[in-house]
């Protein structure tokens, strides 16, 4: 094990030493999801002294530039011509310039091409920046309503309908809130199989956020189709709400076993503390369950 370990640091030294710093810098930079007052000073800033602006596509962000009064040449980065732009943004950013980075709408790298684009500048030894601005996942979650003390973002959910099935199988007991992105028609089509495998379980759906027809709507799936006009129009957050059906579970358990420790002579604190190790279940639980066996 220490001669992997020692390999896998050597290796590590070895990536470090090949990349030969530059002077050049990336600038990440989110946009405005809909209303363009969301963009910040920083960003814009950042955009009016870049050199060169890489962008998901050029056609969105021109609009963009031109609302702002900015003036900057323009890469698309398309799939089809990825080699030929990580070329082109490795020369740059050797030469010392400054390449600002933007996406369709917010975050670049987020479930978009940029992601290729901040490799590309670590491989170089570039400076990086990544700008704070909107972003749809946390502003959905907050919205739900539901405990969000723990999230898995899962970006887009599979197209194929077999595959899609088989994949939510995998949340049906997840505690976490599970968010994805979706467009119209599969966000219609995702929401079906969530009724049909998990009926119970709520879903918040943030559509057009920051847009005039901004929606918000909580139920099960099947009630948040019913709000939904089909055919579906707009970009979708969605957020399910984490299962209870394991905490469930797991409180009667720590309650028993609280119970038993009380009985033994165990403090309350102590035996909190060591099911709270065991379980992971929240100090905030483990008190109530405390509360309900504690001799009165």
């Amino acid at each position: 094990m220490k001669k992997a370990d020692s390999g896998r640091k050597n290796s590590d030294r070895r990536s470090a030493a090949n990349v030969v710093p530059t002077t050049g810098k990336l600038v990440i930079c989110p946009t405005p999801l809909g209303n363009l007052e969301d963009i910040t000073l920083r960003t814009l800033r950042a955009m009016r002294e870049c050199d060169v602006i890489f962008a998901e596509d050029t056609r969105v962000t021109i609009n963009l530039l031109r609302h702002f009064e900015i003036d900057k040449p323009l890469r698309s980065f398309p799939e089809g011509a990825r080699d030929a732009r990580l070329r082109e943004l490795r020369r740059l950013l050797r030469d010392g310039k400054t390449v600002a980075i933007v996406s369709d709408a917010g975050m670049p790298g987020i479930s978009d091409p940029g992601t290729d684009l901040v490799r590309t500048g670590r491989e170089c030894g570039a400076s990086i920046d990544a700008l704070p601005g909107p972003s749809a996942v946390p502003a959905a979650l907050v919205l739900s309503g539901f405990d969000v003390s723990t999230f898995r973002f899962e970006g887009f959910p599979p197209r194929k309908a077999g595959e899609r099935r088989t994949y939510l199988a995998e949340f049906e007991e997840e505690r976490s809130a599970v968010v994805w992105f979706e467009a119209p028609r599969r966000a219609i089509e995702l929401l079906r199989d969530i009724a049909q495998g998990m009926p119970h379980r709520r879903v918040f759906v943030l559509r057009e956020y920051t847009k005039k027809f901004e929606q918000h709507i909580l139920g099960t799936a099947e009630e948040v189709l019913r709000e939904i006009d089909v055919p579906a129009r707009g970009e979708f957050t969605l957020v399910l709400e984490g299962s209870h059906a394991k905490r469930r579970g797991a409180s009667l358990e720590a309650e028993k076993a609280i119970a038993f420790l009380l009985e033994h002579g165990v403090s309350a604190k102590d035996a909190s503390e060591a099911l709270r190790l065991a379980t992971g279940l929240s100090k905030n639980e483990l008190y109530r369950a405390v509360l309900k066996v504690r001799p009165s």
